[in-house]
């Protein structure tokens, strides 16, 4: 024999999982859970429909099976509706059999009845994401018209032809489909939206309710049950129908406060005791006959209803999206503060100015200050005030984005940078309407930049005093042919001054060519000092082939001692370029020191050197150091530009990677490449396109 897990697919647990199987286990003792919960439920649904009959009305004001069995299904998977109907089919009987109910008609009512929830259930159930609520006006509209309206409409012809056929009871078909339909229009609207409002969710709810909440629904309750016994107990039938919206206040009471919860319990607590009270002869739907006032109180319920279930709908969905809203706030507003992101807006034509908190405490703005472009520009650092005014007009005038970086000078002398970006909104007239921006602090990131070039800038001149350092024997020579020749011609004065008749003339000779001699020593000195002073660099116009020139003083002596030609292809005319000639200085420096000792191993006869300047058709100038040793690795030449890479016993390999900073720094490129019997080295810079300077870190 099958059991019910086997029905329901679920099968195979011998080879799932332990876990697997307990909550397959679980699973199949909800579904007897519920259909146990169904069983119960259309039974007292039944026996309350037949209470609520307007005698000798045949058919129930309010039908509550249909509409139990309609929740049900939309509270459950779609697998396990069979179960539901299975459920419900022996309570239907016995209900139906206590009232003398012919076997051929139970069976009919009991199909239409599943007709009407099957079509209402299947259509909301495809229309609306699982699970079924009532907090959206698009999910309650599609419940009204077709749970509501469209279920009980067809299936009521299905109805009252089941009783055609069967010959029961008196009524003529037509009526007999507008009864059913009536009285299960309003079955739907009342019961429905309270079983799934108040089960879908279970009961965990219920404890995260504060203690007011409970008091007020109790007041509430207690409001609704006097208002509604005053007006379908106490008032005769007499009395002014106006009074008949007495209730419409708490009403809306339920569905503002309580959203659709509430709402629906209003709605239910409503409809009973109007029924109650008009089965009982009391009230105003009392009057009349029995078919009459049936359908007096079911069009007056159903027309308190509907608008009751969507206002409520709707203030819940605003309710939920002003918190996802307020939700969405905080997580962008976490978001921004971890980024250092500020966001604002200002509204011109409601006069509304918003700033997050994180902006508002980096601008030194107070928590209710409102915002203009006055305000803002007056926390601008006076030095970038007209830049950024300019760029906010430009974005006003021509609808477009603006985007600057600036400097922030808060009123205690504290200067942050940010860069902004902001935009105007224009309304469908063309006039503006709203200014939107964001902005984002980078003082942490200038800061660390600035430490950086700091950094930099004392590793480029470390690699020059380094450079110098192995240049001292050179340096040395070079200063010792002055200083040889100063001393030489002191020693001659000095004979000159021991004969006693010196020549004027020729003792003047001789003191020009000492200050001919210490002028070139001090050039010598001032040059290397000049090369490896601390400090700031100026970039100024400089022509290229000054700075070969330059470099080749401070090399003569070394190139004469390795025995190295160097030849010079210098173009004529070479346009200047915007640079540190210092910096220059270093990066020529090192590409020929470079060069020399790639040809250490090479003869004598072949050891040359070939530099060159070239203008380049892309506004660009070229310099390239060519020689005649070893060359690059053949794998790959850019190698020798890595950190920490060199070809030396007692290299750093920093020399290579200093350098492409530095031609970088400056706009240009540096690259490498093997050529016959050695390599290439040469970079770019772009030519000066203005002649102003400016200090560069």
């Amino acid at each position: 024999m099958k059991t019910l897990a086997t029905a329901l697919g679920l099968t195979g647990l011998d080879s799932r999982s332990k876990t697997q199987r307990t909550d397959a286990q679980f699973f199949e003792w909800r579904v007897v859970g519920i259909a146990l919960c169904v069983f119960v439920g259309y039974y007292l649904g039944a026996k309350i429909g037949f209470a609520l009959t307007l005698r000798p009305h045949p058919v129930s004001v309010l039908w509550p099976p249909n509409s139990i069995l309609l929740a049900a299904l939309l509270l459950t998977p779609v697998r396990v509706w069979w179960v539901i109907l299975l459920a419900a089919f022996p309570a239907h009987l016995a209900a139906q059999l206590q009232s003398n109910v012919p076997p051929a008609m139970i069976l009919c009512w009991f199909i239409s009845n599943s007709c009407e929830a099957l079509i209402g259930a299947g259509c909301v159930r495809y229309l609306i994401d699982r699970p079924v609520r009532f907090d959206r006006l698009g999910n309650v509209g599609i419940f009204i018209f077709f749970a509501a309206f469209l279920g009980p409409f067809l299936s009521s012809f299905v109805d009252a032809a089941f009783v055609a056929i069967n010959h029961f009871g008196g009524d003529s078909y037509w009526q007999v489909w507008r009864i059913r339909f009536t009285s299960n229009i309003l079955a739907a609207l009342t019961l429905v939206p309270l079983i799934v409002t108040w089960v879908a969710d279970g009961i965990a709810w219920l404890w995260k309710i504060r203690q007011a909440r409970f008091l007020e629904a109790a007041l509430l309750l207690i409001a609704l049950l006097s208002v509604n016994t005053i007006v379908f107990y106490k008032l005769g039938s007499s009395a002014d129908s106006a009074l008949l919206c007495l209730p419409v206040p708490f009403l809306i009471w339920a569905a503002v406060r309580f959203g659709s919860r509430g709402a629906s319990a209003a709605i239910c607590t409503l409809t009973f005791l109007a029924i109650w009270s008009a089965g009982h002869g009391y009230g105003p739907f009392s009057t009349r006959s029995a078919e009459e006032n049936a359908l007096s109180i079911q069009m007056f319920l159903i027309v308190m209803s509907v608008p009751l279930l969507l206002l409520a709908a709707v203030i819940e969905e605003r309710g939920k999206g002003a918190m996802t809203l307020r939700e969405r706030e905080d997580r962008i507003s976490l978001a921004a503060e971890s980024a250092n992101l500020v966001f604002w807006s200002i509204n011109f034509e409601r006069k509304e100015s918003w700033m997050s908190d994180k902006g508002r405490a980096i601008f030194n703005f107070g928590p209710d200050e409102p915002l203009s472009r006055e305000l803002f520009l007056s926390r601008v650092h006076p030095e970038d005030r007209d830049a950024v005014d300019e760029a906010i007009e430009h974005a006003r005038v021509e609808s477009q984005t603006f985007e600057i970086e600036y400097r922030l000078l808060r009123p205690d002398g504290d200067i942050r940078w940010l860069i902004s970006r902001g935009r105007y909104l224009r309304n469908d007239r063309g006039g503006i309407r709203e200014l939107i921006g964001v902005a984002i602090d980078i003082t942490a990131q200038v800061k660390a930049d600035l430490q950086l070039g700091l950094q930099r800038e004392e590793m480029v001149r470390m690699s020059r005093v380094s450079s110098m350092g192995e240049l001292t024997a050179s340096l040395a020579h070079e200063l010792n042919q002055p200083l040889t020749a100063i001393a030489s011609n002191a020693a001659a004065g000095r004979r000159l001054l021991a004969q006693g008749s010196p020549d004027p003339k020729m003792f003047e000779e001789l003191l020009a060519d000492v200050a001919m001699d210490a002028r070139r020593a001090g050039d010598i000195i001032h040059g290397i000092h000049h090369f490896v002073r601390k400090g700031e660099g100026t970039r100024c116009r400089v022509n290229l082939n000054e700075i070969v020139r330059e470099v080749l003083r401070l090399l003569h002596s070394d190139l004469l001692g390795r025995g190295t030609a160097v030849e010079t292809e210098l173009a004529p005319n070479l346009p200047s370029v915007d640079a540190d000639p210092v910096q220059l200085q270093q990066v020529l420096l090192n590409l020929l020191m470079n060069s020399l000792e790639a040809m250490n191993d090479t003869s004598a006869a072949s050891r040359r050197v070939v530099i060159s300047t070239t203008c380049e058709p892309n506004s660009s100038v070229a310099v390239s150091v060519r020689d005649y040793g070893s060359g690059l690795p053949a794998d790959d030449a850019d190698k020798v530009f890595t950190h920490f890479y060199s070809t030396k016993p007692n290299g750093m390999g920093m020399g290579l990677t200093i350098v492409r900073s530095i031609v970088e720094a400056h706009g240009g490129k540096l690259r490498a490449e093997n050529v016959d019997e050695g390599a290439r080295f040469f970079f770019t810079l772009p030519v000066t396109r203005k002649s102003e300077t400016r200090e560069v870190a």
